[in-house]
């Protein structure tokens, strides 16, 4: 009996092991749509000084120095680029 239980929770485990990394390849694809070169640049074309910009839910939140050389953070929409106020 002992041993049915040990040969059953090691293919349990065998079968977790086999599944993770399928999940976690799936994930690293998902995450690698959010270009940020290509969202400074364009941030940078609308006349936004962005330093560097991440992913906020559903907005881009971009960390811009203003004209007084002060840096602060600013949300803009994910997918037109348009300043959101919060």
């Amino acid at each position: 009996m002992i041993k049915n239980t040990i040969i059953a929770l090691v293919a349990a485990a065998s079968l977790a092991g086999v599944a993770a990394p399928a999940y976690a390849a799936q994930s690293i694809v998902t995450d690698s749509s959010f270009d940020n070169n290509t969202i400074i640049a364009r941030l940078h074309d609308q006349g936004v000084k962005a330093t560097d910009v991440e992913e906020w839910g559903d907005l881009v939140r971009a960390y811009v120095v203003l004209e007084d050389g002060t840096q602060t953070m600013q949300f803009f929409s994910n997918d037109t680029l348009t300043p959101v106020s919060l």
